[in-house]
């Protein structure tokens, strides 16, 4: 369990950004591959104490040593960047921040990347975070670019087969409707605008009700003047996950109408919605030429391509990662004071 907390040297960040060991501290291990570097008592318990807050276990003796590996790691990979001379320049740090914290939405924060990051087992300021992350990147390119290149090379006809013979028990299509909508969102909104949106939205219902054939134009006048929002292409997949995400009124009325058929107001979980199916698609083992549910500009050949091509890369640097802590642990000098460890 602790293991998806503790990716190898990038988990924890430099030892100057947490502070130095101050004259209270008592020491639970030193390193030196180019300089002697301590890791106190505090600094320690402070990883440990986020972790089990993350992951509301107390941890082991044994388990708190992983939480010191990690921290030894990443200081021994540092001082191996300075002993390389591989470094990345600060602009370069703060633009892949600010890229991060854009990817989140446009007010986004640097609390709430701070908060993203911890919910996936990151517990240092992301500029802190990324710089390590693109120290390694830096250093693979460097040291290992032919293995890099090789690893990006498309995958092969028989690595696509046999990725799609593993995955092809899940590659199978549910039962999907494809539908356009009409919609009001009531998420927010008083009382009295939630039922003004229903009524203008009631009124469209209304006016489909004598001019089915209206649909389209309905579709095309969508937006805040007209009062309603359009969706002009949704799959909707018969599963008991849309079932909960949907509402049971919208699921069910969407499985019940037919191709071309028109459905009234229909309360769900966000506001209301006026449904039109457009084209049924029967349960299918999906075949390489199919395309993945949801996506129709991907094929199950592409998407397995980009798995395929994904999980070589990871396994690539994690490989790389393993092997450089292996061969800088070592060649440094590492004391651990197991006596400290228990606090």
């Amino acid at each position: 369990m602790i293991k998806r907390f503790l990716p190898g040297i990038l988990l924890f960040g430099l030892l100057q950004f947490l502070g130095a060991q101050t004259t209270i501290d008592k020491t639970v291990a030193t390193i030196k591959l180019v300089k002697t570097e301590a890791i106190s008592q505090r600094q320690l318990k402070t990883d440990v104490e986020n972790l089990q807050k993350a992951t509301g276990a107390t941890f082991t003796l044994d388990q708190i040593k992983q939480v010191l590996d990690a921290r030894i790691n990443s200081l021994l990979f540092v001082q191996y960047c300075e002993r390389e001379k591989i470094s990345v320049p600060d602009s370069e740090v703060n633009k892949a921040v600010a890229q991060m914290k854009a990817s989140l939405g446009s007010a986004a924060t640097d609390a709430d990347l701070e908060k993203q990051l911890k919910a996936t087992g990151v517990f240092v300021a992301p500029k802190v975070y990324v710089k390590q992350r693109m120290l390694f990147e830096t250093y693979v390119q460097a040291k290992h670019a032919d293995g890099l290149k090789a690893v990006l090379q498309q995958p092969s006809a028989d690595e696509i087969l046999k990725a799609y013979d593993l995955s092809k028990a899940s590659l199978v299509r549910p039962d999907t409707m494809r539908v356009s909508v009409l919609y009001v969102d009531t998420r927010g909104k008083s009382e009295a605008d939630a039922k003004k949106g229903r009524d203008s939205l009631q009124s469209v219902a209304n006016a489909l009700k004598i001019n089915s054939a209206k649909f389209d134009e309905y579709m095309l006048r969508a937006g805040d003047e007209a009062g309603y929002k359009s969706i002009p292409s949704l799959y909707i997949e018969k599963t008991t996950q849309n079932k909960a995400l949907f509402g049971s009124e919208l699921f069910d009325t969407v499985f019940k109408l037919k191709t071309g058929e028109i459905s009234p107001v229909v309360e769900s979980p966000t506001g209301y919605r006026i449904v039109r199916a457009n084209e049924f698609l029967p349960q299918k083992q999906l075949g390489l030429a199919d395309t993945v549910p949801g996506n129709p500009n991907m094929t199950i050949q592409q998407f397995l391509a980009v798995q395929v091509a994904q999980d070589k890369q990871s396994t690539f640097l994690d490989t790389l990662e393993k092997e450089l802590i292996e061969k800088l642990r070592a060649e440094a000098s590492i004391k651990i004071f197991e006596e400290q460890l228990k606090w």
